[in-house]
This record gives C-alpha cells, structure tokens and sequence, in this order.
C-alpha cells in the first residue's frame, strides 16, 4: 500500500494547474523571447517541489556505500532527451538546473549546491525535459530512480513529511512564477538574488556572499529578462548599496538593503 502511494504521488505524469496566468507581463521589462510556454512553468514549479522532497535525511537512507562522479566546470551532468532515469545527490560544487527552449535558448529554474539533488525531474518523466551543467568542478553520487522508489517504500515514516514539504514547495514555486508577471526587472532580480541568498549564501549579519560566480547572462535567464536590462539593474543595485562584488567577483546582497528595496 505504502509503494503503490508513493508511485502515484512521482511515478505518474504530475496535472499543475493552468499557470496562463503567470505569464510573463508584456513590455520593455522583459525579454520577449524569454515567453516561454505553460509546460516550462510547470516544469520549474515541480523541480522546486521534488528536490525539497529529496534533501535532507533521505540522504541517510540512500547514499551509504555508492560511488561518487566528478564532474569538470562547465560540464553537463545529463540532457535535455536523455533516456537515463537516475538522480544525482551534490557532494560538493554547484550546479544550474534548467532547459532549452525550441530555438535553443537556456532558461536556469535554480542553482544547487553540496547536499542538494539534480535530476528530479525524471520522477515525472521517461524522457529528461530538463538539464544540469556544472558551475564549477562538482562531485556527485548517481542513483537510479527505481532505488529511490525501493527506498522510500520501505520508510513509511516518510509520507507525511512528505506531502507537508511538497505543498510547500508548490506554494513557493509558484510565488517565483507569479514574479513575471507583476514585477518589474529591478524587483525580478532582487527576488532572484535573495533566492540565491537564502539556499546557497553564506551569512555575515546582513550580508549574504553567493560562493559561486554567475554571469550575467546566467542572471538574466534565471530573472526572464534581457542581459542588457539585468547589467543596467545590477548597477543600479550597486549604486543603491543593495549588490557588492567580492575580490573574486561573487555577488554580495545586503538582506536588509534588499527588502527594504
């Protein structure tokens, strides 16, 4: 009984509701070729929901005794269109998660870090709808998906937390949507940065370090905008106090600056 729970909540094809209405707002704010379509909404709304799901103490239950990858900077780690149904558990590194559009062009849903999990997606999906490349060299341990299921069917302990975290994941997933629409491109990006700040920062009073570099294109895709409106709002930010640049060139967000913006 507890198996056959667990395949219906991520083996079988997940129904979001209609996300139309996140839709990117039209105007000089946003990057129209970044309108992408309500499958690729869907698809960031459920990653941010699984990989809550499979953090944490599941990791104490499924990664004893396996192998660890290295991945080179810059590396992908799988592809959008590949056939391979298996997770990758950080150990160590970053890694951006997100897919390329019809015409090629790469939209990034997160940025993970040591002791996050990429591949999520494959619990939805026979074919990878998403891809991961490497920010820099990253270890990670590849576990096949039909050990997560056999895993998480002998830990009935497990449902309840289960359903608690993906709700709210969903909930805040679908806030980081909802910004398209109604926020312009300073706002986005403040939304972008604090996100950043809060699963990957390290925290000195109000200040928050981002211990990976990001360009800013990579910026702009994760903030739908264009690169050209996010180096304009960066400097802004910068004037502003809200942004600094550490020696290395890492971004450095004031929190408190920040909310107040």
């Amino acid at each position: 009984m507890i198996r056959a729970g667990y395949a219906s909540m991520l083996e079988l094809p997940m129904t979001l509701p209609p996300s139309g209405v996140v839709k990117p707002a039209t105007g000089c704010d946003v990057d129209p070729r970044l309108e992408v379509d309500d499958s690729l909404d869907q698809q960031a709304i459920l990653s941010t929901a699984l990989v809550s799901i499979f953090r944490g103490n599941f990791c104490d239950f499924i990664l004893p005794n396996r192998k660890t990858i290295s991945f080179k900077k810059h590396s992908v780690i799988y592809e959008v269109g590949d056939r391979e149904r298996s997770l990758y558990f950080l150990q160590n590194g970053f890694a951006k998660v997100g897919t390329t559009t019809a015409d090629g062009r790469e939209i990034i849903y997160d940025v993970r870090k040591k002791g996050d999990v990429i591949g999520e997606l494959c619990a939805s999906a026979l074919v990878r709808p998403d891809r991961a490349v490497a920010l820099e060299n990253t270890d990670a341990i590849c576990v096949p998906f039909a050990e997560v299921m056999e895993t998480l069917s002998h830990q009935p302990g497990l449902a309840v937390v289960l359903v608690d975290v993906f709700c709210h994941a969903l909930k805040e997933a679908y806030a980081q949507v909802n910004s398209l629409a109604v926020d312009d491109t300073i706002h986005r990006l403040i939304k972008v940065l604090s996100g950043l700040a809060t699963r990957i920062g390290e925290r000195a009073g109000s200040l928050a370090h981002i211990p990976v570099y990001l360009t800013q294109e990579e910026i702009a895709q994760m903030a739908g905008a264009r690169r050209e409106r996010i180096s304009t709002a960066l400097n802004s930010l910068r004037r502003r106090g809200i942004v600094h640049y550490s020696i290395r060139g890492h971004l450095v967000l004031d929190l408190d600056a920040a909310e107040a913006a």
